[in-house]
């Protein structure tokens, strides 16, 4: 029974750390994306008729919301619409066979998951992956030792109490929310 209950444990704390793994992955996606597509965050609309800290154009933001597009400048409604777009990207390549790693997701941001699939990237694309995937780079290198101490604050807050005296197992798991401390300069 303590086997099978620690077995339990431990399975859904790998799925939790999973999970905000993914999670991590396309926040630091998203953000390099937005640092790459409009770093001085320009509320104005682009030559190709892109708007928002991500430059979405009006065919891409129609796909994802009924909002209108002008709500493209409005930060929480960019947020919205990018972590859709990113899922759908993310998607898309897993059906493909694809792997939807961040160069793979940028290339599709900047020219178009059809591109992206049929081998036909311009190099202006490429180099733009090429950007974002750095600065992804640097977001984890500077999130791992924060992520490090928060793996470790979390093995301490597994607390499992398999004493039966009171006639039943009694155990918590605390998880603290993630933390992100990014420094200037």
């Amino acid at each position: 029974m303590q086997t099978k209950l620690t077995k339990l444990l431990l399975m859904v704390a790998a799925l939790v750390f999973t999970i905000n793994a993914e999670a991590s992955d396309r926040w630091e996606t998203l953000r390099a994306i937005n640092w790459v597509e409009n770093p001085t965050n320009q509320t104005h609309v682009g030559r190709y008729g892109e708007l928002g800290p991500y430059q979405f154009r009006p065919a891409t933001w129609r796909m994802h919301t009924d909002k209108p597009f002008s709500l493209a400048v409005n930060r929480a409604a960019a947020d919205e619409v990018a972590v859709q777009h990113y899922e759908w990207i993310k998607r898309t390549f897993e059906r493909a066979g694809v792997e939807p790693s961040a160069f793979n997701i940028a290339m599709a941001w900047n020219c178009g998951v059809d591109a992206v699939l049929a081998g036909r990237v311009p190099s202006a694309s490429y180099n733009y992956a090429e950007r974002v995937t750095n600065l992804v780079d640097a977001l984890k290198a500077r999130s791992q030792p924060i992520a490090a101490e928060a793996k470790h604050e979390t093995a301490r807050n597994l607390d499992l109490n398999l004493d039966d005296q009171q006639g039943g197992l009694r155990f918590r798991v605390i998880l603290d929310a993630p933390r992100f401390l990014l420094a200037a300069g």
